[in-house]
């Protein structure tokens, strides 16, 4: 179907429109993790809890519409620099284009509705979007301008949600095919070293909220927390004796006579009949967390400690104990560490279909380097690098995975262009 330059704007442009109309008809919605946003509580990264600040600051008693016109507009916006950057590398035709830009709004529309939500989702989606626009950009047309556009933005994404960090791997690695084909190391130099110092500048702007906001020079506390919950489910009764300080020993014990009691525990699951593990962590993971973990880690602690420094204190424990007993347990770790994967993915058969992707780009791109093979390779790694990161620490729930919902209906559209051009052409 040919669609012309102008229809293809129209039709944008209203999918916008409707998207606004949609969003702003809806309430706002409160979820458990928003109050720590709005309150600027030390275990949130700084990102979404200073937009929220701003927006509260601004706004006032209208900071619910406000909010969600303002997600929204963001949301579009970075809609609109995907598909121009789409546009520009001449990935799809206007047609294609234009189904894409549905699927790209259907996060504000269906399921997470990241623009009635109170949540850092809201923000980094956005974000996220206008990276790898500049990254499929700067692949393609090899302009390292496109790459340093990206850098900032990648930077603002980083302090909301630090899972991107693979992000910068994957920087490396399009710089490194570049070079290896066009031999030009000398070029990209000043792009390599902005990218190795972008962790420590995200880290140091992390660190410096925290100072101002709550007198802490510390990265926000809470990556222990989320690699120890695994390590606790799957650990038995005897890791004990892994321990010898006396808190973390007493930590160990409370926690594990908890997580018994309430069959959160992998050895453990009588009581949930025919209950697949993974599952059971799956649907259980706050509950592990904020139950028994948290609780009993908050219990061992001074009790005079005020709450920011029981977050601090908390964060040092659990990552001293994470990993003795992960490698202590590193089989039923790993198991279950494959299991929330290939749940992420959203099955074996998913699973195996990205992987065969990922396997026929790679291969394409060293037989004959073309545009197409180029960009699906680098969707592939940005799905599966998201998923390896998400499933070391968190649930592998849509939350945190539907930022790539995407990847494969730009794959098949890309497959599908390619084709009516070689229809087209013959």
């Amino acid at each position: 179907m040919k669609v012309s330059n102008k229809q293809r704007n129209i039709f944008i442009g209203m999918l916008f429109l409707l998207t606004f109309v949609a969003v702003l008809r809806k309430p706002t919605i409160y979820f458990p993790d928003s109050t720590g946003y709005l309150n600027m509580m030390i275990n949130r990264t700084p990102g979404y809890p200073i937009f929220l600040k701003l927006i509260t600051s601004i706004f006032g008693s209208n900071f619910d519409v406000a909010l969600r016109f303002i997600q929204t507009a963001i949301g579009c916006f970075s809609v609109y620099i995907f598909i121009r950057k789409i546009r520009q590398v001449r990935l799809l035709n206007n047609f294609y284009t234009s189904c894409f830009s549905v699927v790209l709004l259907l996060p504000f529309l269906v399921g997470v509705r990241i623009g009635n939500s109170i949540l850092s989702e809201a923000l980094s989606y956005a974000l996220y979007i206008i990276v790898i626009g500049y990254y499929l950009a700067f692949f393609i047309s090899k302009n390292k301008k496109e790459l340093y556009y990206a850098l900032p933005i990648l930077g603002i994404l980083l302090i909301t949600r630090y899972q991107f960090i693979y992000l910068i791997p994957v920087a490396f690695l399009m710089i490194f095919w570049i070079n290896l084909k066009e031999k030009q190391w000398k070029t990209y130099r000043i792009a390599m070293v902005l990218l190795f110092c972008l962790p420590i500048a995200t880290s140091l702007v992390d660190r410096t909220y925290h100072k101002v906001v709550h007198n802490r020079f510390i990265s926000t506390p809470w990556t222990g927390m989320n690699i120890i919950t695994a390590a606790f489910y799957v650990s038995d009764v005897e890791d004990e004796a892994i321990f010898e300080d006396a808190q973390e020993k007493e930590f160990f014990q409370n926690t594990y006579k908890g997580l018994v009691e309430k069959n959160l525990n992998i050895h453990h699951l009588e009581a949930r009949k025919n209950a697949d593990k993974t599952m059971v962590y799956i649907q259980e993971f706050a509950n592990i967390t904020m139950g028994p973990i948290f609780k009993n880690g908050n219990a061992v602690l001074a009790q005079s400690l005020s709450e920011d420094e029981k977050y601090i204190a908390l964060e040092k424990m659990t990552k001293r104990m994470s990993k003795p007993l992960i490698l202590d347990n590193f089989s039923e770790w790993t198991k279950l560490y494959i299991g929330n994967l290939i749940y992420g993915f959203g099955g074996i058969k998913q699973m195996v279909l990205y992987l065969f992707i990922l396997l026929c780009s790679f291969v394409g791109i060293i037989k004959y380097n073309t545009k197409t093979y180029k960009i699906l390779l680098l969707l592939s790694v940005l799905l599966i690098g998201n998923l390896l990161i998400v499933s070391i620490g968190m649930h592998a729930i849509i939350r945190f995975t539907f930022y790539n919902d995407w990847v494969l209906f730009l794959t098949i559209f890309i497959l599908l262009n390619s084709l009516n051009k070689k229809l087209y052409e013959s």
